[in-house]
């Protein structure tokens, strides 16, 4: 967290809230928690942003002055400011009111009213996983202008990030009883075997586009022949189509698109269009994962506990889109370093994520598996393992 300049900060109360009001000047927005949900205002004061219902929110948000180490235990984590291209908010103002949106479809997010006349917005904020905002915004005050900041509670779950952790929340991985039914792929054409694997051999550039786009003469909703079209087109510097492709696919209703189109996230073919804002738009990096395999994989399917010497193993977690896994445990304690690989295969059953590990000579049986369920952790969404009666870990996704 980057040094602030503390400065007093008065409390003016007027119709039953509390206004968090300064001397002329400017607030410093200092980030959001890691671990709960409150933000930083300078260095030491720390605030409820307002929560947000039905697309608004009202009054003041609560702030008391901390200790230092008060604030060090919540984990204040640096600001994203909203601006440039890859901005997911964006923030109006008129009058005494404030509008958020999202910057790509102008979508109101929240509206909120000040005291005081809003003269401009000077920055965006957005929590890690987009589900806080905060907007600094001048206003003039005993004939100064001074910068105030309020901040919005969206829900967690609301951004870019894990699942809901309260229980009431609706579960992201519940049908929704009015979306188009999964469209399940067409029964085995050996044409279209035969033309993926002629394709998949196919030299790359050239060749290889017009093997794919055969492929999808014969199935035009084919998810790998989409994702390699699209792969192929940013090669050869259509990165226009390479877009509209990946629309195709994004929109798809296959089983098996959400694995391409996470595929498509971290994939340096894609590197070129990865700025672009349907490219996010199209494999889904602004939405909440909407399904099991995307809570899995949808950060690169990469996950790991820290290591605590002589408490909490190191623990890294690697699965792969084929359904199989890496897992590697390391212990430290006292000079002694203990490490142990793993690996097998995963599977979804329901909402949980079953490892299971291959018994040499043997077939695998219920004995040789371990399910791990998704549970919150803070901000994030952890996934709680036990591998025996013996080692047990909860490991959170690595960001690639």
């Amino acid at each position: 967290m980057r040094k602030l300049t503390p400065r007093r900060l008065g409390a003016l109360v007027l119709g039953g809230s509390l206004l968090v009001a300064g001397t002329a000047g400017a607030d410093r927005f200092g980030g959001f928690s890691g671990i709960d949900r409150p933000y930083l205002l300078n260095q030491d004061r720390v605030c409820t942003p307002l929560k947000v219902a039905d697309g608004a929110a009202a009054g003041a948000p609560s702030c008391t002055q901390a200790a230092a180490d008060a604030v060090a235990r919540l984990s204040i984590k640096e600001p994203i400011v909203q601006s440039g291209p890859k901005a997911t908010f964006a923030a109006t103002a008129a009058g005494r009111t404030i509008t958020v949106t999202r910057k790509a479809s102008g979508t109101p997010v929240v509206t909120w009213s000040a005291v005081d006349p809003i003269g401009k917005i000077v920055e965006v904020y957005a929590s890690q996983y987009q589900d806080r905002i905060a907007v600094a915004y001048t206003t003039r005050r005993a004939g100064k202008e001074v910068t105030d900041v309020i901040a919005f509670d969206l829900g967690q779950g609301a951004g870019v990030g894990p699942a809901p952790a309260d229980p009431t929340a609706k579960d992201p991985t519940a049908k929704d009883p009015t979306a188009a039914p999964p469209t399940p792929a067409p029964p085995a054409d050996p044409k279209i075997a035969a033309a993926v694997a002629a394709a998949v051999k196919a030299t790359p550039g050239p060749k290889a586009l017009a093997a794919w786009k055969a492929v999808l003469v014969l199935d035009g909703m084919h998810s790998e022949a989409l994702f390699r079209v699209a792969a192929a087109q940013v090669a050869a510097k259509q990165p226009a189509d390479a877009l509209t492709t990946l629309g195709v696919l994004g929109a798809s209703t296959r089983p098996d698109a959400i694995e391409w189109l996470v595929e498509a996230r971290f994939d340096p073919q894609f590197t070129a269009v990865r700025g672009d804002a349907r490219f996010r738009a199209a494999v889904g990096l602004d939405r909440k994962a909407a399904s099991v395999y995307e809570r899995m994989m949808g950060f690169g399917g990469q996950w790991e506990q820290s290591a605590t010497a002589c408490d909490r193993a190191e623990v890294r977690l690697t699965a792969q889109r084929d359904r199989s896994f890496k897992l590697r445990v390391k212990t430290a304690c006292q000079g002694s370093t203990f490490e142990m690989p793993f690996k097998g295969t995963w599977r979804i059953e329901s909402n949980q994520i079953v490892l299971s590990f291959p018994n040499k000579g043997k077939a695998t049986s219920a004995a040789d598996e371990s399910a791990c369920s998704f549970e919150p952790v803070g901000d994030e969404e952890g996934l709680k393992c036990s591998i025996g009666r013996d080692l047990e870990f909860t490991v959170l996704p690595t960001r690639r």
